[in-house]
């Protein structure tokens, strides 16, 4: 019992530090996450330069920069159904490739696994059918709001030119209320659902109150709600009697 404790307390702590933010993170050797790919993929020509990715262009083609390809992904979590966005090198695209062409993609969640520590420039990352969705978790997942991944590498973009924090770096409005106009929508949406639904918010984001959601947690916020209306909407699809009157 004390071994399953630790193992599940482990389990929950990666679940927390993937929490926030648009990007998903396997930070240290053995990580893993097990993931539903949505949407189209976002291809970049980068070059790797001050330990960071930067987009390749005429200036650094000019300085005789070779560019590597990298691939940005919308993914969604299986266990909580957050949708984050996933980079990876080819190779793991081709991979992704050979397993979408065996298995449809939409049909499955897969475990995707780090191998290498943090830093480790030879990091790579094993990807694996985990499960067969059902038909109800399909439509779930296709249903989860997407990331737009060229306004967001724009909006990356746009903050490392002015010097500002990057994307999922605490902001100065962190600690102000959430808009009340996203408050009351997130509001209306839930009163629509289950008590059970409800509980889940407020525990997931530990508040008592929409109204006491911090602004920095808003679009996640309002993500979860769209996830948590699929969710149900599908349940209740499921629970009609085929032959009621």
């Amino acid at each position: 019992m004390a071994n399953n404790m630790w193992e599940q307390t482990a389990a929950m702590a990666k679940q927390h530090e993937q929490q926030g933010g648009a990007w998903l993170r396997l930070a240290n050797d053995g990580d893993t996450a097990v993931v539903v790919f949505l949407g189209e993929p976002y291809p970049r020509e980068v070059v790797f330069l001050d330990n960071k990715f930067v987009p390749f262009d005429e200036k650094l083609k000019a300085q005789g920069q070779k560019p590597s390809l990298r691939v940005a992904l919308n993914v969604a979590v299986y266990g909580t159904r957050e949708v984050k966005v996933m980079e990876q090198a080819v190779t793991f695209f081709n991979t992704l490739m050979e397993l979408r062409a065996k298995y449809g993609l939409e049909k499955w969640a897969f475990e995707v696994k780090r191998r290498g520590a943090a830093k480790d420039t030879k990091t790579t990352y094993s990807i694996l059918p985990d499960r067969q969705l059902t038909r109800e978790e399909m439509a779930t997942f296709q249903s989860l709001q997407q990331h737009d991944l060229p306004k967001l590498y724009a909006a990356e973009a746009e903050s490392a030119a002015s010097g500002a924090a990057p994307a999922g770096a605490p902001s100065p409005k962190a600690s102000e209320p959430i808009d009340v106009k996203l408050a009351q929508g997130i509001a209306t949406a839930l009163k629509a659902l289950p008590r059970e639904a409800v509980d889940r918010f407020l525990q997931k984001f530990a508040v008592q109150r929409i109204r006491d959601l911090p602004a920095s947690k808003g679009e996640l916020a309002r993500a979860y709600v769209d996830s948590l209306v699929s969710e149900y909407s599908a349940e209740s699809v499921a629970d009609v009697d085929p032959f009621g009157p």
